[in-house]
């Protein structure tokens, strides 16, 4: 009889295949030649026109304050040509894996929303989640933890 393998790894096997797809992206040659100036342009205009979304507590499908995320899909329609990826992070607590698995869905969530609202789905270049990496706040108490439980929208040129 054949062993059918077991579910048991499937989390850790979710985040090995998402950063191996992010060295991929990352690795990838830009095919889009636009000059550094009307880049570096469009960049800051996304950067002060975009807020961040946050989250609570173990919660991938619901942001705090909605009015954010309506927000930031009304600048995108207005901006077709803005183009960005979206990233989510949990606060420290919990396993990595989970939070790397919340990350994304609460990353995925967003692109949703955005989508539903009217954004273009071709301006979304890449959607992952970091987990508990690249926490913007370092103490341990629930202000701080709240900080950190947030999706963004970034220019790629930012991580390149």
């Amino acid at each position: 009889m054949q062993r059918i393998p077991s579910l048991r790894y499937s989390w850790a096997l979710l985040a090995i295949l998402q950063i191996g797809v992010l060295v991929l992206v990352l690795s990838a040659p830009a095919t889009a030649q636009t000059s550094a100036a009307q880049a570096s342009s469009q960049t800051s205009e996304l950067n002060q026109n975009i807020k961040e979304v946050y989250f609570p507590f173990d919660i991938y499908n619901r942001a705090i304050d909605p009015a954010a995320l309506d927000a930031d899909a009304a600048w995108l329609k207005q901006h077709p040509d803005a183009h960005f990826w979206i990233q989510a992070y949990t606060d420290i607590r919990g396993d990595i894996v989970y939070n790397l698995v919340l990350s994304y869905r609460r990353a995925q969530w967003i692109k949703k929303s955005l989508v539903g609202r009217g954004v273009n789905e071709s301006q979304i270049g890449f959607v992952t989640g970091w987990g508990k990496l690249y926490q913007v706040c370092g103490q341990k108490d629930e202000e701080c933890f709240q900080k950190n439980r947030r999706g963004d929208m970034i220019a790629p040129e930012l991580l390149m």
